[in-house]
């Protein structure tokens, strides 16, 4: 029998680099990475086997039949663990994501026990394969112990990638790199079977091999470019593996006000300065992993019990000197979070959670934080909150408030204030202080905001707002919306579908949202060309001043309520000149939180156009609103007056 070996150079050629990346290049001390070291040897040994016994079986007579028949042995005993090893490989992969999928394991581990006991049995028994005066032949169960055993372990791979997928733990390229891969080797089975003097079967098993490397064991995959750390892929891996352990550490420090430290030295020394801390930190931690989790957030995590405190202390100690480069210097503050114990909870993912918003508590109370049980609690109440505020997004179920305003001129109620409301079965009403602040940490904050925008459009289509003296409806803008240059058409396709004029809306953008100058003006500017008027919300409250805020197209600024009821506890006398200075240039001025009438007649005396607060009105569902302005507009007895 003639057999073609053409196949097998560029195979042998990739499995030699992938070795080198593998065996060389530094990977993740995880489950997945071992089994695909084994994975590879698997294949190397059926690799360098197929090869040698296919020739001296074909050269039979030339070489002793002990030799023959160890390597006819050893390429079966390759082919059958390499089916196992690459089901190994799935089921950790898989694992990483979603732990309880698992087979049994006397099932996954019966097939090949069963297969390689009948292989080492072949040289007496006869039934995978026999080697006699004249010659090879193949045994009476060869195909029946090879394809069952290669189908067995395929069938096993794919029902827990479907399975993964079921639960949605897999992205899409991963979900189609395990599919692909699994259904790459079905066909080089099939090309084995149709043709077997041509060994085929190695060069489909790497290139299989070569997807899932480049799709899930590339090391470059688990690095954070700014850094060189570990990302926060890495970290989860990491994290899934020492969480079968009784006890790991963790210490997670945050650097403190980063968002606004990186306007004030820029991006590019930023992320200079956050190279040179990685740097630091690998040097002087050497025993532990290290990642980067991104917005200034660092994770190391490690087998022993930390020194924490010493830790703390001697970061700070590092603080206390800026951090040097060329054409950087760095002077930066940290908080700090850290963990000793068990994983105790089902995912990874759930864990980093915790992490995120312990560094959030450390960053605001500025002190070490311990993740303990009630640490715990509060992540899982954010993780509850998230959901609902997902729930509400996806089932349209966001309520919308309108605060009344109050005209000083006019004296009388001349718009509202649109405001989100989450009412969640389990939870209740979730106070906007919470959902707010999830809702831009998850990114859902732009869908919550068009959401809200929508409704008050259908408001104001069925509502005759006019004739109760309702000239514009303030809604508000995030930040993350004022970034996104394509927010001006969604707002625009909104209005549209219910025939509204944006003209009928204030448009409220936060001083944080000034910080990208050029997109927040281009967004702006074409939503001011379809009549859209602008306020800027929260004044007061970060490191805008009056210059910087005549910069941008506002019509009316809006004083923050801890600014106005700083005047009036005598904590700040800034206010007035702070009205005069607005109203100079044309800018009316809103005061929030007017609570007493004393507050209503000092704020309109000094010059403020627009009052807020609960001395008119708490916020109000729809209904009730227009019951309130038809009260206070026609009814003398109701009509507000200080």
């Amino acid at each position: 029998m003639q057999y073609h070996y053409e196949f097998i150079l560029a195979t042998m050629a990739v499995l030699g680099i992938l070795f080198l990346f593998t065996f060389f290049k530094t990977v993740l001390p995880i489950r997945r990475n071992r089994m695909f070291r084994w994975l590879l040897v698997a294949e190397s040994v059926t690799l360098i086997f197929n090869v040698l016994s296919t020739w001296y079986n074909s050269s039979f007579g030339q070489v002793p039949l002990i030799v023959i028949n160890t390597f006819d042995v050893l390429f079966f005993i390759g082919f059958v663990s390499r089916d196992f090893l690459f089901y190994c490989y799935i089921e950790s992969l898989v694992q990483e994501r979603a732990p309880a999928i698992r087979l049994p394991r006397f099932l996954v581990w019966t097939v090949v026990e069963v297969s390689l006991l009948l292989i080492l049995t072949s040289p007496w028994s006869g039934i995978v394969y026999s080697i006699n005066d004249s010659g090879y032949h193949i045994g009476r169960f060869y195909r029946l112990v090879l394809y069952t055993n290669a189908y067995s372990y395929l069938l096993f791979s794919i029902g827990i990638v479907l399975a993964a997928i079921s639960r949605n733990v897999l992205a899409r390229i991963e979900r189609f790199s395990l599919i692909g891969a699994c259904l790459i080797l079905v066909v080089g089975n099939i090309m084995r079977m149709l043709y077997p003097t041509y060994l085929l079967m190695d060069s489909f098993y790497m290139i299989s091999i070569l997807v899932m490397y480049l799709s899930f064991q590339n090391p470059d995959l688990y690095i954070e470019r700014k850094t060189g750390l570990l990302n926060q892929s890495a970290a989860l891996s990491i994290l899934q593996e020492f969480g079968k352990r009784e006890t790991f550490s963790v210490f997670a420090l945050v650097l403190d006000d980063f968002s606004e430290n990186r306007r004030l030295y820029g991006v590019r020394q930023m992320d200079a300065g956050l190279r040179i801390i990685a740097d630091y930190l690998r040097t002087r931690y050497p025993d532990c992993f290290i990642a980067y989790l991104e917005e200034g957030r660092f994770m190391l995590i490690a087998r022993q019990v930390l020194p924490v405190t010493t830790m703390c202390r001697d970061f700070d100690r590092r603080l206390q000197e800026p951090w040097h480069d060329i054409h950087v210097s760095l002077y930066l503050t940290a908080s700090y979070v850290a963990f000793c114990g068990p994983l105790q909870v089902e995912r990874p993912d759930i864990f980093l959670n915790y992490v995120a918003t312990a560094l959030r508590r450390a960053e605001e109370e500025n002190q070490l934080v311990v993740i303990d049980e009630q640490e715990r609690q509060r992540a899982d109440h954010d993780a509850k909150i998230r959901a609902a505020v997902d729930w509400a997004i996806t089932n349209n179920t966001v309520e919308v408030y309108y605060q009344p305003l109050y005209g000083t001129k006019e004296q009388r109620i001349i718009g509202a204030e649109a405001l989100s409301r989450i009412v969640d079965p389990e939870l209740g009403m979730i106070s906007p202080g919470e959902f707010i602040q999830v809702a831009e940490r998850s990114g859902s904050i732009t869908q919550l905001g068009e959401q809200v925008f929508e409704k008050v459009c259908a408001f104001l289509a069925h509502q005759d707002a006019v004739a109760l003296g309702i000239e514009k409806i303030n809604v508000n803008l995030s930040p993350i919306q004022c970034r996104d240059e394509r927010m001006p058409e969604r707002l625009l396709a909104i209005a549209g579908n219910h025939h509204i004029d944006l003209s009928r809306f204030k448009l409220e953008i936060t001083e944080s949202a000034l910080a990208d100058r050029n997109v927040l003006q281009n967004n702006m500017k074409r939503l001011q060309e379809q009549h859209a008027v602008f306020s800027l919300d929260d004044f007061g409250t970060g490191y805008s001043n009056l210059m910087r805020v005549l910069r941008f197209p506002f019509s009316d600024v809006k004083l923050d309520m801890s600014f106005v009821q700083a005047y009036f506890s005598r904590h700040n006398r800034l206010l007035p000149a702070i009205i005069d200075g607005f109203q100079s240039f044309g800018v009316q001025v809103t005061a929030e939180g007017v609570e007493t009438r004393e507050m209503a007649r000092e704020l309109t005396r000094l010059g403020c156009s627009i009052l807020q607060g609960y001395y008119f009105s708490k916020p109000l569902p729809e209904k009730e609103f227009l019951a309130y302005v038809a009260r206070t507009q026609h009814d003398p007895e109701h009509t507000i007056r200080f």
